[in-house]
């Protein structure tokens, strides 16, 4: 049987005949019944999906700056500010703040450019903008702001992305699950200990969001026009609408994939 390929733009269908083709979400269809198959469940989630992922993928790449490292003062200062600690595991740095940023350390930004990212795409002044590099320039510098870096272990700099990206795959779904929670369900290797790590990181994300809500509130265009910088305003209420759902201040237990109970503050 010979499919016809052809795009799933609705006007650019003929609705007569019984001829099959495949449908860009991937289902075979006859002509005549595309209507009813543009309102299936299936249709819809592939497109609420493929939107999804590109828009936050899209996003995430222009605000994340990946040179940071080849900064050293920028280094020098962060080192300084944590005093040669990594303030996520609580251990003494290493290296010498003037020598090259070793391969097993990452500078992590603390509120990471995926949640940056997932609060534009859920404000349709910003996200109808998000080609606009005027508009966007300014969070760009935001997110890669020494106040919103520090430097960590590859490894928990790794698992902290990860437990992000569970975080707002949830969120978007509007699933309830707190931060601390989306760590321990997505921790691999010894669970307590890098929970005992998420606690810590939890704790900087708290103490430092609201001085990244406030930057966004305070962000004017870089052509320094008024116009739309409300917009902005907006953008910071979705972003603390995030950091609400994260439940930053979570104590409750939480159970471990081997079925164990895990103490929060224990």
């Amino acid at each position: 049987m010979h499919v016809e390929k052809t795009t799933t733009n609705i006007n650019n269908i003929s609705y007569k005949g019984r001829s099959p083709f495949t449908c860009e979400c991937g289902k075979t269809v006859q002509k005549r019944n595309y209507p009813q198959h543009c309102s299936s469940k299936h249709h819809i989630n592939y497109f609420l999906n493929k939107n999804r992922s590109c828009s936050i993928i899209h996003l995430t790449s222009y605000l994340r700056e990946y040179d940071l490292r080849s900064n050293r003062q920028r280094i020098q200062t962060i080192v300084e500010k944590y005093n040669h600690t990594d303030p996520y595991t609580k251990t003494a740095f290493q290296f010498n703040n003037q020598e090259n940023l070793p391969d097993n350390f990452h500078i992590d930004h603390i509120h990471e450019a995926q949640i940056l990212a997932c609060a534009i795409k859920h404000t349709p002044e910003i996200a109808s903008q998000n080609e606009n590099t005027i508009v966007l320039r300014p969070l760009r510098q935001i997110l890669n702001n020494t106040d919103n870096l520090t430097i960590t272990a590859a490894s928990i700099n790794q698992s902290k992305g990860q437990a992000i990206r569970y975080f707002l795959g949830n969120y978007e779904i509007n699933k309830d699950i707190s931060l601390l929670a989306a760590f321990i369900q997505t921790a691999n290797g010894k669970e307590r200990s890098i929970a005992r790590f998420a606690v810590n990181i939890i704790d900087l994300i708290k103490m430092t969001s609201s001085n990244i809500s406030d930057s966004i509130r305070s962000t004017r265009l870089e052509n320094n026009h008024l116009i739309g910088h409300i917009h902005y305003e907006y953008l910071a209420e979705q972003f603390d609408t995030i950091i609400e759902r994260m439940k930053l201040d979570w104590n409750e237990n939480i159970k471990l994939r081997n079925g164990k109970i895990y103490q929060a503050y224990q």
